[in-house]
C-alpha cells in the first residue's frame, strides 16, 4: 500500500475541516443559493470561529486496511487526543492483522496528521481562494440537510491539496462531505488515490466521521483503507 516515507498528507489535512457557525436551519432551507464566492467566504469565517472556540477533543478511531495482491488485512484501535492549536497524540489500544501494514500505513497516516498541523501546512491545505478555484455545481441533501455542492480545482500541484467535490452545509457553512484525489501523487510508486470523507455534527462542530480510500501502488496492487471516528469528547475554550 505504501511507498517510502509516504504519509497521505491530503487525507490528514482534511481532518482539520471542522467549522463552527450555527444558523437557523429553517431560514437556510428557504433562502436561494448564494454565489460560490459567498459560500467560500462564509466557510472561511466559520473556520476562524472554530479555531477560536475549540480547545481540544478526544476521539476513538479505528483504522482498517485490506490489500488485494497479498490478501492481508490490518486493523488498529487508537485514542486520538487533540489540543489546540497544533498538538495531537495517538495512543494505540489494540491492533491485529499484519504488523507491517499497521506500522507502515497507519503509522505514516498518523505522522501525516501531525505534519498537517504545522502552520505552513495548514495554510497550504486550507479551503481558500489562494489554494482552490470553486464552482457551485448545485444543491443536494446530505444526511437530510440542505448542502451546496462545490467542485474544487487546486491552483497548484501539492500533496496537501485535492481535486474533487465538497458539500457545504447550508445552515452551518461547514464541510460535511468531501471526495476526490490528491492534486499531486505522494510518491512515484503511487498510481492513484481516490477518497470519500464524511463529517458528523458534534455539538456546534462538524468533525471527521468516516474516510474510505482506494489506493493503487506499483508492486503492492490495490488497497482499501477505512478510518472511522466515534465517541467524540469535545472541549471549548473558556468564555
Amino acid at each position: 500500500m505504501t511507498g517510502r516515507r509516504r504519509r497521505f498528507p491530503v487525507l490528514a489535512a482534511l481532518l482539520l475541516l471542522a467549522p463552527v457557525q450555527d444558523e437557523p436551519a429553517a431560514a437556510a432551507a428557504q433562502a436561494p443559493a448564494p454565489a460560490a464566492e459567498e459560500i467560500v467566504s462564509r466557510l472561511m469565517a466559520a473556520n476562524r470561529e472554530r479555531d477560536a472556540r475549540l480547545a481540544g477533543y478526544r476521539v476513538e478511531r479505528r483504522y482498517h486496511l485490506k490489500n488485494e495482491l497479498y490478501s492481508k488485512n490490518g486493523e488498529m484501535q487508537v485514542e486520538v487526543a487533540f489540543e489546540a492549536p497544533a498538538r495531537i497524540s495517538f495512543a494505540v489500544r489494540a491492533q491485529q492483522g499484519s504488523g507491517l501494514l499497521n506500522k507502515r500505513v497507519f503509522g505514516r497516516m498518523m505522522e501525516g496528521e501531525q505534519e498537517s498541523l504545522r502552520p505552513e501546512n495548514k495554510r497550504r491545505s486550507a479551503m481558500t481562494p489562494e489554494n482552490y478555484d470553486f464552482r457551485l455545481a448545485g444543491e443536494e441533501r446530505v444526511e437530510g440537510r440542505r448542502a451546496y455542492r462545490l467542485e474544487i480545482t487546486p491552483r497548484r500541484e501539492d500533496t496537501f491539496l485535492f481535486a474533487g467535490t465538497i458539500w457545504v452545509d447550508a445552515a452551518d457553512f461547514a464541510v460535511v462531505r468531501a471526495e476526490g484525489r490528491p492534486a499531486k501523487r505522494p510518491s512515484f510508486w503511487t498510481r492513484k488515490i481516490d477518497f470519500v470523507r464524511t463529517f458528523k455534527k458534534v455539538g456546534p462542530f462538524w468533525l471527521p466521521h468516516r474516510t474510505e480510500s482506494v489506493t493503487e501502488v506499483f508492486l503492492f496492487g490495490t488497497s482499501w483503507a477505512t478510518i472511522e471516528n466515534s465517541d467524540y469528547r469535545v472541549r471549548l475554550q473558556p468564555a
